[in-house]
């Protein structure tokens, strides 16, 4: 069988035009280059593996119904958590401090942050919210490991 079709030089640049727009086009569509839009008000830490929306909503709640917190309780937390992210945020966009650096005083600002909360719980609250960070701890641990930081230690 005679290829007649690719002897035609106007057939043959057409092809060749068009085999590679074809090939030019496939690595470009596989570059997302589009971000996912962001809100304002939800902005969980982007490097992180425990970011997203809604993050702060669903601690505030999970702590309210392990713990019981009471109305003035939960807006203490709230406020506490807001301040808390507002911080890591600076940290995170500050393009002046070395990464390690960065992570040092992101678990400054978190250690903070726990001793604030614990500072409004009842001591039987207080009790109840170690025993969830050490959980959160261990299984913080179990999944990278063994490589993550030590476990705070409670304070009281």
């Amino acid at each position: 069988m005679k290829m007649t079709i690719f002897r035609k030089p106007m057939t043959r640049a057409a092809i060749l035009a068009l085999c590679t727009t074809a090939l030019s086009t496939v690595p470009m569509m596989a570059q997302d280059n589009s971000a996912p839009p962001q809100q304002q008000d939800q902005a969980g830490p982007q490097g992180g593996r425990n970011g997203g929306p809604g993050r702060e909503e669903r601690q505030v709640e999970s702590l309210t119904k392990k713990l019981n917190l009471t109305p003035d309780q939960v807006t203490q937390v709230k406020a506490i958590d807001d301040s808390s992210r507002q911080q890591m945020m600076a940290v995170r966009s500050d393009t002046s401090i070395a990464q390690a650096d960065k992570r040092a005083k992101m678990m400054d600002i978190h250690k903070a942050s726990q001793a604030k909360i614990r500072a409004v719980l009842t001591p039987e609250q207080a009790t109840k919210y170690d025993a969830l960070q050490a959980q959160m701890q261990e299984r913080r641990q179990s999944r990278d490991g063994g490589q993550g930081a030590p476990a705070p230690a409670p304070q009281q």
